[in-house]
């Protein structure tokens, strides 16, 4: 069974660094004219919106052949203000779409965010879900909630994470309170600090990992109003991230 979480990980981890490449944004002044225009800005970029001195300056959208666009706000050229990124491309028979809605700050993410991703095989099984929503600095996700549901086996994958804080759990999506209570979740991982504990439902063969088990579980029941927030979170954003055979 542990090896069933593993395989869950590595598909988690690689919906996860799909997902953290895609583009995000931040409030901006926007200054340019009203009227619209086209421009052709490469060989497969062409834009429609807001132009000043030659360049997208306010609201407009750009579209990168038939796979990509960002509709949003412009600065000079640089998406900088709020937006919508769409990317979507086929990798070995398989459809990625990948979705970042949220601030822009000089062409990167910087600020509040959501990105969405959906893994399609080429039968059109969802094999994947994923939704984060949090902070994003120069384009990387610093702190917030990622909850992933897979064809695997737990199905879901919650992590919250700050600067501070790192909460990792495999299991249903069922009343994750009560059974973060009970231990009935499939894998609890918790940092913060210098607290650094995990609880698998798994039995260990060896006594003394089976007692710091037990010890964890017990420590993670007295931790639960403090987590209270993060498991709330999760439960919530379990609903939007389904799979579908469409």
């Amino acid at each position: 069974m542990r090896a069933l979480v593993h395989t869950y990980t590595k598909i988690a981890l690689t919906t996860i660094i799909i997902a953290t490449l895609i583009g995000l944004f931040v409030p901006a002044t926007i200054h340019a004219a009203t009227d619209k225009e086209s421009l052709q800005l490469s060989g497969r970029a062409s834009y429609y919106g807001q132009v000043e001195n030659g360049k997208p300056n306010g609201t407009g959208t750009i579209r990168w052949g038939d796979s990509k666009s960002y509709a949003g706000q412009w600065v000079d050229g640089i998406r900088q203000g709020t937006g919508k990124y769409v990317n979507k491309y086929t990798l070995k028979g398989r459809t990625f779409v990948v979705t970042y809605k949220g601030e822009w700050n000089k062409d990167q993410r910087n600020g509040l965010g959501e990105v969405r991703q959906i893994i399609k095989s080429k039968a059109g099984q969802t094999e994947a879900n994923l939704i984060q929503q949090g902070q994003f600095v120069n384009d990387v996700f610093q702190n917030g909630y990622t909850v992933t549901q897979a064809l695997a086996d737990p199905a879901f994958s919650f992590n919250y994470k700050d600067k501070d804080t790192w909460l990792q759990i495999y299991g249903d999506n069922q009343n994750i309170a009560e059974y973060w209570a009970t231990g009935k979740l499939i894998q609890i991982q918790y940092r913060k600090g210098k607290i650094d504990k995990e609880y698998s439902i798994f039995p260990e063969n060896d006594a003394a990992k089976k007692v710091e088990n037990q010890a964890n579980l017990k420590y993670f029941k007295k931790i639960q109003p403090q987590v209270a927030t993060y498991l709330k979170t999760f439960q919530t954003l379990s609903t939007k991230v389904p799979i579908t055979s469409k």
